[in-house]
């Protein structure tokens, strides 16, 4: 990596990429948004299965107590995030038609590729019916239903005694199913673990509303292995701010007031090294902004799972090309995953006790139940919140037997349909209600109190409308 570096190249899968295949190893995670391949099966009766992210590269954390060889062994690694996962999901090739479910699914992993690593098969994955025979382990997970997804438990992997650090060959997984086309993967193993950090930045008070922040991500590389090729930066915002669209090897989300953008920059990032962008991200608070939120993450582009990608079509910055350069001191936060971490830096402005409602829409048919988020319009739930529901909807609250760390919202005056809120510090409420009849124009409206420790300086916007829209 030079000192100054700007990005021109892409990578060549975008967002909309089906395959997905997610591993845990040595206590990270990782995933990316390239797709396997397909084979074409003209007998294929109307359902496809796909990998949930597809891996590229695995990387393999060396231990201090190493294995024998190349046998299998059942003494597995003591860390469990040493486990490898295939998450698998099942739709229509072609909607409203063929069966519901991918059936007979039969899952292999071909690990004669791979180099001075142990395969732990033993006493993992006894409800798939795995069995191994050599460098082949197949499996034989339930049928997965159309819409639905399978993350399944495969094996844990260790390296041999002194083996070197760096590539050590490839997985090839192949899934098959009677119903459906046979799709492949093929995973890179690296022995050693990059282990990404981000800067921590301070958070910031006393922003005037209508003006600029400013936060320039720093990642830091404290493993023992290098990652190779593209990185993409991420940045999200949230709440009453939107981002620049500055730098021509960013794609934003939209191409007016965009709130995140995925930027494509050269690699490497070798370890032991840490790099700041060259240039700041840049976000424009409203007029009547009380708060935000600026998350940065960095990927290895061939590994950022679809989540955090943006189509190849999306918006591109029109400014000069984001780099990075080396970065001095600071302080890292401890959380990292294998090539991946995130920092954040919060902003609040001086109308923070400015309680602001945020207008929404029940989306949805006759019967269908809805769970919606409990948030303010900066994205976030510190005011307490009254509900006038519309004619035709009513609250599904907290039901028998689930979970009492989960907020529901509940009837405080089931003829006059008003609810209300919970409030908590930690968890937000969920606001669930079914639509239980049609009633063309009904609205309502949601209400957030104002702070009574401090006075709300325009309380015109402390109320906002709820609409219905029907789907059938």
């Amino acid at each position: 990596m030079t000192d100054s570096r700007t990005g021109g190249r892409r990578r060549a899968v975008g967002a909309g990429s089906a395959a997905v295949l997610v591993a845990v190893l040595g206590g990270s995670a990782v995933a990316c948004g390239a797709a396997g391949s397909t084979d074409a099966d003209p007998d294929a009766q109307g359902v496809k299965l796909s990998f949930q992210d597809t891996l590229d590269t695995t990387y393999v954390r060396q231990d201090t107590e190493s294995d024998a060889g190349g046998a299998d062994s059942s003494s597995l690694p003591s860390d469990p995030y040493y486990f490898y996962y295939v998450n698998l999901a099942a739709s229509r090739r072609s909607p409203g038609s063929g069966p519901a479910a991918a059936e007979n699914i039969k899952v292999t992993v071909d690990f004669s590729a791979a180099k001075a690593v142990t395969f732990h098969t033993a006493n993992v994955n006894r409800d798939l019916g795995c069995k191994r025979s050599g460098a082949l382990l197949t499996c034989a997970p339930k049928n997965i239903k159309v819409g639905w997804d399978a993350k399944l438990r495969l094996f844990t992997m260790s390296p041999w005694s002194k083996a070197p650090k760096g590539p050590a060959g490839h997985i090839d997984v192949t899934v098959s199913s009677t119903n459906a086309p046979t799709i492949h993967h093929t995973t890179q193993v690296v022995i050693g673990t990059p282990f990404v950090t981000a800067r921590v930045t301070r958070g910031r008070g006393g922003v005037a509303p209508g003006s600029d922040v400013a936060v320039t991500p720093a990642f830091r590389n404290e493993g023992d292995t290098g990652i190779q090729g593209d990185l993409n930066v991420v940045v999200d915002v949230t709440g009453q701010a939107t981002l620049r669209r500055q730098y021509r090897n960013c794609r934003y989300d939209k191409a007016d007031a965009p709130t995140k953008a995925v930027c494509t920059l050269p690699g490497p990032l070798p370890a032991g090294t840490a790099y700041e962008t060259d240039r700041p991200f840049t976000a424009t608070t409203t007029p009547t902004g009380r708060q935000g939120l600026i998350t940065y993450s960095l990927y290895p582009a061939r590994d950022t799972p679809v989540r955090a990608q943006l189509p190849d079509s999306a918006p591109r910055g029109t400014g000069p090309a984001l780099g990075f350069r080396p970065a001095d001191g600071g302080d890292y936060s401890p959380y990292s995953r294998a090539g991946h971490s995130s920092g954040t830096f919060r902003f609040i402005t001086t109308r923070t006790y400015d309680m602001q409602a945020d207008a929404f829409t029940i989306k949805g048919a006759v019967g269908e139940e809805i769970s919606l988020d409990v948030v303010d319009v900066d994205g976030f739930s510190d005011g307490v919140k009254q509900f006038t529901l519309p004619e035709g909807v009513v609250v599904e609250g907290h039901r028998e037997g689930e979970s009492g760390d989960l907020l529901f919202c509940e009837y405080s005056d089931r003829a006059s349909r008003k609810v209300s809120c919970p409030g908590s510090t930690s968890i937000d409420p969920v606001l669930r209600v079914r639509i239980a009849k049609r009633v063309e124009g009904a609205k309502g409206s949601v209400y957030v109190e104002p702070d009574p420790r401090h006075p709300d300086p325009d309380l015109t916007n402390n109320t906002a409308p709820i609409t219905v829209e029907y789907t059938d």
